[in-house]
């Protein structure tokens, strides 16, 4: 049987005090099972979900394909330490950190062959968890979004693809989002505005954050043409 090595398990610690010593088996007994909950959205689900948009877009088919380009490797790394770990208060039993190396280790497997368009299923019900909870919260802190908005931006020329390309895309609002790409014509003041009007995914609050809007609106636009260069632009490789 082949499987990741990396196992985890949080038990809420409400037992009694000769509660079963687990922990010597690596189990974590933590204060607040809540703050793992959202550890993983952010610094697992985010990055995963980002590597499916932007792997796809330039053309990758698995997580450890798309991992072997340096350039996408160090853009998930930097949004990760910039933009993601800020973003939340990490439960005091994990070490954030190796908890992210582990993660990007996990990724990085080539045994493991995760599709990244399966992956990219069902995005409209997946940011809302995933993404945009920690753009909302570094923008109430003043932190920064530009690598998060970088990958709804990508969401949103996958979106487009998958109508020019007439294939098949797998999410409960499909028939509305390849109804907006149809709508799509390149141009970043239009295209962004009619997702962000999905209100299905995207909060009123949040989308007519102008900082939100003119995020996602310069990662598009580079978007449009050339994702690569664009990812290298926002990664700060010359």
């Amino acid at each position: 049987i082949k499987r990741e090595a990396f196992v985890q398990w949080v038990i809420e610690d409400i037992l009694p005090a000769d509660r079963p010593a687990w922990q010597q088996a690596g189990v974590i007994y933590a204060q607040d099972v809540t703050a793992f909950e959202k550890a993983k959205l952010r610094l697992l689900n985010a990055p995963h979900s980002t590597l499916a948009y932007v792997g796809c877009l330039l053309g990758y088919e698995t997580v450890f394909d798309a991992m072997q380009d340096k350039v996408l490797t160090q853009f998930i790394q930097q949004m990760i330490s910039d933009e993601i770990m800020p973003s939340f208060k990490a439960p005091a039993e994990l070490d954030v950190q190796q908890y992210s190396e582990d993660i990007l280790a996990r990724f990085r497997n080539p045994a493991i062959r995760h599709m990244l368009a399966q992956i990219a299923w069902d995005g409209s019900q997946k940011l809302p968890m995933r993404i945009l909870p920690a753009i909302s919260d570094n923008l109430a802190a003043g932190k920064p979004i530009d690598k998060l908005a970088f990958a709804i931006a990508a969401w949103c020329r996958f979106i487009v693809k998958r109508y020019n390309d007439n294939d098949k895309l797998v999410d409960p609002l499909a028939e509305q989002l390849l109804a907006v790409a149809a709508q799509c014509s390149g141009n970043a003041d239009t295209d962004v505005a009619l997702f962000l009007a999905v209100d299905a995914v995207f909060p009123p609050q949040l989308s007519l954050n102008n900082t939100f809007f003119s995020a996602v609106h310069t990662a598009y636009q580079q978007l449009v043409s050339r994702p690569a260069s664009a990812l290298a632009a926002f990664t700060g490789v010359v």
